[in-house]
């Protein structure tokens, strides 16, 4: 099938606004024609014909966006036609009842009436219905009744187990991570991109993208891809508005695909897993496990000024506070704000960013002609636990003004200029975890001459 114009799909977010329109005006109707049956509120039946109108054309405007909408192929077919039909059915109706209102469709005195408050009560009805089945292609059938009372639909229960070891990844670790943070938007009613995180063949079908994953690939399988970009960019996962994935979530995802292979029955003990994974996998799992390198707890700082913040975005930066009323912010400086024509203007925007910069945890700088003399900068902003640096013009000797750095424990840095020379700097900081350094000059040969033994994964990709 033909993907449909890039237009057509622009007019067809408009929906969810424009739907709401047809609803505010036909439960305005019924409102009217209840308190039309009191005689001090007789007057208020003039408006009736109007507001059914309103709600008729509105109506049509909401379906021709909708069936814009639904040219994306993100939604479930059978969930889709069925939303389509109720939504065409209560714009016919109400069409009809404007025309018997009007009388341009002429009944009986005696029938009036009953049929002006039957039909109006009938619209009402399946402008429920209608709106019951378009919740459900957003947000999955199960989001109107999963915490009601009456809903005996049994939850899938995990077996409870005594030790890391007889997790099943995917099932007791990855999949947690997926229902959380991934699902309510690919889902089996609503497959943004064509996929969905259902169950394991909807996983492994993938989507339009690309495949979702490549077992043991983790760096090319597009569920990791998504999420290491720049929160800025545009496929950046989750969106804009949902709960971004922590470090370790990404770690656990990681895991599963390179060392589990993306299997769905392997079981931590049959795995390759590393102290920091069972660390994370303990947390997870309501074990007790001893503080390892890399799980930094988060700061208590002074919550940050609404005119400082102000001041802070007026420079460029995009800011979302991380966890609620905490006062730590993940910091973002979109690609290319800096270029060569205004290299100047990074040293202005960075002196600003510092004066929160023990509220920073995760700072984004990527592609922004950042040099070497803005680390010595950088390293004074002790709590940035994730540091995005990658494609910059940054040096061996700028690292190492990070040397002494003891909250980071993520660092992006592919495609600078850094050298071997710069393992030693990883190593030397307390924290550091994680460095992703693939497109630079550090090779598998240099990881095997350089050994530390409590030294960060050096992830260099193919």
């Amino acid at each position: 099938m033909n993907e449909a114009p890039d237009f057509i799909l622009f007019l067809g977010r408009f929906h969810p606004l424009v739907v709401h329109l047809p609803i505010g005006f036909l439960i305005f109707a019924f409102l009217l024609e209840i308190l039309g049956r009191k005689k001090k509120f007789e007057a208020t039946k003039a408006a009736i014909p109007l507001a059914i109108f309103l709600g008729f054309a509105s109506s049509v405007v909401a379906c021709v966006l909708g069936y814009m909408l639904s040219l994306s192929g993100d939604y479930n077919n059978d969930a889709l036609d069925t939303h389509f039909w109720f939504g065409l059915a209560t714009t016919a109706l109400t069409l009809l009842a404007w025309l018997i209102r009007v009388e341009i469709i002429k009944l009986p005195n005696k029938n009036k009436v009953r049929v002006n408050i039957s039909t109006i009560t009938l619209v009402v009805i399946l402008l429920g219905a209608t709106g019951h089945y378009g919740g459900n292609l957003t947000h999955g059938g199960d989001y109107l009744t999963k915490y009601a009372p009456f809903n005996k639909k049994e939850k899938r229960v995990l077996a409870t187990i005594d030790k890391v070891d007889d997790a099943i990844v995917f099932d007791y670790l990855a999949q947690p991570i997926l229902e959380n943070k991934c699902a309510s938007c690919h889902n089996e009613s609503k497959k943004k991109g064509g996929l969905s995180f259902q169950d394991s063949i909807s996983i492994v079908k993938g989507g339009k993208s690309g495949a979702t994953l490549i077992a043991g690939n983790a760096l090319e399988s597009e569920m990791i891809k998504r999420v290491l970009l720049n929160p800025d960019h545009e496929d950046f996962m989750p969106p804009e508005g949902k709960t971004p994935l922590t470090t370790e979530e990404i770690d656990i995802l990681t895991y599963w695909i390179n060392q589990a292979d993306a299997n769905f029955s392997s079981k931590v003990s049959t795995v390759e897993t590393s102290e920091d994974i069972k660390q994370i996998a303990s947390k997870m799992l309501g074990f007790k496990g001893t503080h390892k390198k890399g799980q930094t707890d988060l700061p208590t700082v002074n919550k940050v000024s609404e005119e400082a913040l102000r001041t802070i975005k007026a420079e460029g930066f995009v800011l979302k506070e991380l966890v609620f009323d905490s006062g730590l912010y993940e910091a973002v400086l979109p690609e290319n704000s800096i270029t060569e024509n205004n290299a100047s203007a990074l040293d202005i925007k960075l002196e600003k960013l510092s004066k929160i910069k023990n509220n920073i945890i995760w700072l984004y700088l990527e592609n922004n002609q950042l040099k070497d003399k803005h680390l010595k900068q950088i390293s004074q902003f002790e709590n940035v636990q994730k540091l995005v640096i990658d494609r910059n013009n940054i040096t061996d000797t700028g690292l190492y003004a990070l040397r002494d750095h003891k909250s980071l424990n993520s660092l992006n840095v592919y495609n600078t200029s850094i050298t071997k020379a710069s393992l030693k700097t990883f190593s030397s900081m307390k924290n550091l975890q994680k460095v992703y350094a693939w497109h630079t000059t550090i090779n598998n040969n240099d990881l095997n001459e350089h050994k530390p033994e409590d030294g960060p994964e050096i992830i260099l990709g193919n």
